[in-house]
Parts: structure tokens; sequence; C-alpha cells
């Protein structure tokens, strides 16, 4: 009964905004009375599904189906209406999405009715629309009224293709979770104070700025401010409108202004110690030292890996030091990614020390095997070697100390190495074993390399067709002068051809990343890096950014951040001093000035200036568009869900 009265609500409530502009249009066409009520219950229908959807949906699994009858037999009929209703290049996706899904990797193959269980019995959505047409909330009765949820798999699923059929009218669209991936940007506290977006620097995505007042700024003026290219967020408008700055200038492809619920919503949501019960706590996963040593067993199903490891003794900054490169093993490209130590190449665990080596199979993961080889040395000396084959290694990687206060790096300190990565990993940095029941945002990450997707590695080279030509590039996100390329028509650059030549016209960035995104959905790999810590994550100035004669490398980091409190309500501090996990750049130390370029998304409690005048990095940040649509993987969700692509015919 409470199910049902508060899909009621959500049908009288949640498609109104939707309603006035599909009703506005209706009347503009001519369309009948009878065709514009079926299609204004068809909206309102659909925003009830999504909510009864949500019902059935949980962080660790996606969407419970299996208590819903099959319908197959209804395939066919949606694919038709849905594919024929579609223009040129949506219907060249839906013809994928409904078929082999050799592009996008989904396919939705099972017909669910979620109007019926299995039980035969109506379903709580089924009764909730019984409830609206009694009380004059739908006009069309029940009978006519048909809801098909479209998936992968028949009993779980994390994206689901809805569809609402009344009468001779029909509303589609795709439901899934949303995660702090979603956004280019997410800052649940604002800009600090006395930061700024300057001009150069660029956000490409959807960005959320959080809901406190007069902190930073947006930079934005004249020709001066950052360039938006995707959605921005904010949760009070005027306090960020500087001059005579028009909302158009800002808010482009549209603005949500969310109401304080929202807001603290998000914000609990986006805590260390509800990612972890909530999607870790019950992931299977084995310490790689206690695996290959024979002090833990494993088995056949898919794990995930935590290494533990000890502060050094040394004097160095940091504990342990990642690398990550591609090698080709018997005609096989393989991920070879070291664990080492920054002294004697050993890293410290209790009183041994140890070197490590993870070979990890083509596509990479999820769900392929890794080969760990190890290295021992005992207090009094003794080597010991150690190799081990996991079957089926998940992503989810696990960089524990067994104390406070450490630094994981990823590269090596005053030398440039490219860490490629291969599949979808998550990688967890905390302290305390990762059992934290306490503040730990000592502990840091600093990066001192780039970090590259292996289907998009700057040694990959893709085909550009433009005015006519066709042109073979390197996948570097950059024009042939050094500047980001941004995706965006109206920016225009020459590239570096794979030939050493330099383009002869000018390629716009959009063209520049539809060849992108075209060539990372031909690979078997899907890539990507979810970056998570309840520290910091450092950018620090060291001698590999050198380039001489006064230049300096720009950074390139495929990759999702998230640095997060573990408890938001136990804000750690000494004295008067509040420790707040940050994104840090050490610009002050830079010898030049370039460019950061994150792919992917950045969420954090705190982020510093990135550049100063002449030095340090400018922030350009582009947003993954795979990131649109639901991870698989273990990046950190919020617990909502999303509906997006609505149409309707």
């Amino acid at each position: 009964m409470v199910l049902s009265i508060f899909l009621i609500l959500i049908c009288s409530l949640l498609a109104t905004a939707i309603l006035i502009q599909v009703d506005t249009t209706n009347k503009k066409v001519g369309i009948s009375i009878s065709r514009t009520i079926e299609r204004a219950d068809a909206l309102k229908i659909i925003a009830t599904a999504a909510a009864y959807l949500r019902s059935k949906y949980g962080v660790v699994s996606g969407f419970y189906l299996a208590e819903h009858m099959d319908s197959q037999a209804e395939f066919e009929k949606i694919k038709s209406v849905i594919v024929n209703s579609s223009g040129p290049v949506e219907k060249d996706i839906w013809e994928d999405l409904l078929g082999e899904g050799a592009l996008t990797g989904t396919r939705f193959t099972s017909v669910k009715d979620l109007l019926r269980l299995t039980s035969g019995l109506d379903s709580p959505l089924k009764k909730a629309l019984v409830d609206s047409k009694a009380k004059g909330l739908i006009e069309n009765n029940p009978s006519r009224i048909r809801v098909y949820a479209l998936s992968e798999d028949a009993d779980r699923s994390w994206v689901i293709l809805l569809c609402v059929n009344v009468g001779s009218s029909w509303t589609w669209a795709l439901i899934e979770p949303q995660g702090f991936f979603n956004y280019a940007i997410f800052l649940p506290n604002g800009l600090p104070g006395g930061t700024y977006y300057g001009d150069g620097e660029v956000i490409d995505g959807p960005a959320w700025f959080g809901d406190k007042q007069g902190q930073g700024g947006l930079g934005i003026g004249g020709s001066q401010g950052p360039r938006f290219y995707g959605k921005t967020f904010y949760r009070i408008l005027h306090n960020y409108l500087r001059g005579r700055v028009q909302e158009s200038d800002v808010f482009i492809g549209g603005r949500s202004i969310l109401t304080a619920e929202e807001v603290e919503t998000m914000r609990n949501a986006y805590q260390g110690k509800v990612y972890w019960e909530t999607q870790l706590s019950a992931l299977n996963k084995v310490d790689i030292i206690d695996v290959v040593t024979g002090a833990a067993s494993i088995t056949s199903d898919p794990v995930g890996l935590i290494l533990t490891y000890s502060k050094s003794p040394g004097v160095s900054a940091e504990d342990l030091i990642i690398t990550s490169e591609i090698r080709n093993l018997n005609g096989q490209d393989v991920q070879v990614v070291k664990f080492f130590g920054p002294d004697d190449g050993f890293f410290k665990r209790d009183e041994k020390r140890y070197q490590v080596e993870m070979v990890v199979s083509h596509p990479g993961p999820p769900n392929v095997p890794v080969t760990i080889s190890v290295k021992e040395v005992l207090p009094n000396g003794t080597v010991n070697t150690y190799t081990e084959q996991i079957p089926l290694f998940n992503g989810f990687l696990g960089l524990f100390c067994d104390t406070t206060n450490s630094s994981i790096a990823i590269g090596v300190k005053d030398q440039w190495t490219t860490n490629v990565f291969m599949g979808d990993w998550t990688i967890l940095v905390m302290g305390n074993r990762g059992r934290q029941e306490e503040q730990t945002p000592w502990d840091s990450v600093r990066i001192y390399g780039d970090v590259e997707y292996y289907s998009a590695r700057k040694s990959t080279t893709m085909t550009i067709n433009y005015a006519g030509n066709s042109y073979e590039v390197y996948m570097s996100p950059f024009f042939a002068d050094g500047t980001p390329i941004p995706n965006n028509r109206n920016v225009k650059g020459f590239l570096r051809l794979a030939n050493g030549a330099t383009t002869p016209v000018e390629i716009d960035g959009k063209t520049f990343w539809d060849a992108w995104y075209k060539k990372m959905a031909q690979s078997s790999t899907k890539d990507h890096i979810s970056l998570i810590t309840t520290g910091d994550i450092e950018i620090p100035w060291h001698e590999g950014y050198n380039l001489g004669q006064g230049k300096i490398r720009n950074l390139r980091l495929d990759m999702s951040i998230f640095t997060m409190y573990w408890d938001r309500n136990r804000a750690p501090g000494q004295g008067n001093r509040v420790l707040v996990p940050t994104l840090k750049v050490d610009y002050r130390n830079f010898k030049g000035l370039s460019y950061r370029i994150i792919f992917g998304s950045l969420a954090s409690e705190a982020v510093t200036a990135t550049w100063d005048g002449t030095r340090g990095l400018k922030e350009f940040n582009i947003f993954d568009n795979r990131l649109y649509s639901a991870k698989r993987g273990f990046s950190p969700m919020t617990g909502g869900i999303i509906l997006e692509g609505l149409r309707l015919r």
C-alpha cells in the first residue's frame, strides 16, 4: 500500500515538467485529443515505472527483474517501433543495442512484463496504475497499457531500456544507476576561496559545484574564464555569477538547482564508509602476499586483490611505487604491473621486504586470469620467490597500508613514465589495512607520470576523415602546438600525423573526438580506471617534467579521480586544523606552465589551484562520454538512478 501511494505521487508530480512541454508541442502540430491523452499518460506511466524500478535497484547488483513475467514474444514489435522511429544516427545505435551489441558492448535481448509477476499476480506497478486511473491521474484504462523492461540478463541488469505502450502511443528511455562518475567535476563543497577557473581552461561535461556560498569563483567575464561544454549544476545560482554575465554564458545545455534535501543526499552518499559498506564489504577479495605464500586460498570465483604494505623506514617520500606497461607475450599484449619500494627496490611489510609483479591477461579485467610473481626477503637475508595464478581477477585492487600517514607513487620521481592500463580497474588507497575506523587523510597518492588507457594510448593511431581527406594520427589529445583538444566543433587546430608531418588543414575538436571514441569502441578492451582514496592525491613538481629550453610536459591522466572523507561527520583535525581529502597540484614549485588533462571524472572534497601566472598546470577536463552510461565496475555510486534519452512516438 505504501509503495502504491508513493508511485501515485510520482505519477502526478514527476512528469509535470515534461508534460507542459509535450502538451504545448502536441497542440502546435494539431494531434488529435485522444492521441494527446495517450501520450500524456505514457509519459506519466514511464515516470511511475522508473520510480518502481528504483525500488528494485541495489548498488551492488543492479536492477532485480527475475520476479517479473517473461514477454519475449514482444521483442520484435518493440524493436521495430524504436528503430523505425529513430533518425539515422540513433537508428544505428538502437540496431546495435537491440542486435549484436558490437559497438556498444550492450545487448537488450531479454524482455520482461513489469505489470505481471511470475506468480501470475499483478505487480505493485500494475496496482499503482489501477489506483491512478481511479483517482483520475491517468485517463486510459490499464487494460490498454503495456510496460516492458528490456535488459541484458533475465534476472539482473545494470541498464534497462524501459518501454511504455498506451494504445497507439509509445515512449521509451534508458534507466541506469547514477554514479559520481556521471560528472566531469563533482565538488561537494564548492570551489575553495581564492581559486577560480581561468582563461584557457575547460570543463567538458556535466559539473556540480556543491552548495557553499562565497567560495571561489568561476572566473567568467568577457573573454576570460573557462569554457563549459556540458551542463553545470549549482545549489544557488546567483552567488556564482559575476558582473553582467548571463545565465546562457554559464549554463550551456541546461541547469538544475537542487533542493537542500537533494544536496544532503548527495553529500552523505559521497563518503568512504558508505562506499565500503554498500559496494565493497561483501566483495570477494584476497591479499596478494597471503595467497602466494599459502596463508590464504582462492577459489574459481572472481576476486579482488589487496596489497598490504608498511611504511618505509627510509627518508623517501613514498612507501610503495607502482608502474604499469604493456608487453607482448607469445603474440598477445598483456599488462604488467609492478609494485616496489623507493630505496633498494623493495617495499616493506612487517619485517619483510617485497617486490610484486602482476601479469594481467588481455583484454584486462573484469574476470581475466592474472599471474602474480613475488620476491620476498626475510630479515636474515633469505630470498624466497613465489608464483601464483589468480583464475579470475575482477578489477578491484586495494592498496592498504597497515598503519596511517603513508604514501604511494604512480610512476617514478624525476623520471617520466607512461603507465598504461587495460580493462576496467578500481584502485582504492586507504590506511589501517582498509579497516578504517577514523579519518586518515594523511595518506596520499603522488602521480609522477602519464596514465593512459590501452585502447587510447598515444602510440596508437586512428583515422580521421575530414574535408574529403583521411589522416592517420596518434591518439594524443593535444594539437601540434601542445594545447589540449576540446570536444567542440568550433575549436580547430593542427594535428601531428603518424608519418611525422602536420595536417595541412585545421581539424575541429569534435571531429577528433568522434574518431577517438570510434577507435576505442573497436577495441576488445573496455578501459577505465577509478582511483579512490580517503586521503590526498598529489601532483608534485619533479625533473621528469623538464623538456629543456624552458618548456615542460603536459600531464595526461586517463582516469576518474575520487577523494572523499571516510566519515563526513567526523572530520579529522590537529588542534584547529581540519584535514580535508584534497586533489593537490604543487604549482608554486613548477618550473614552467603546461596543461593537465583528465579524461574522465574528477570528484573531490577539495581541490587546490593548479597554476599561478607562469607556473603549474592549466586544468583541462575532458569528460569521457562513455561515463554518461552506467558502469558495471566498482566506481562509487550515488544510490540513485537516472532516466535519459526519453523518446515519444
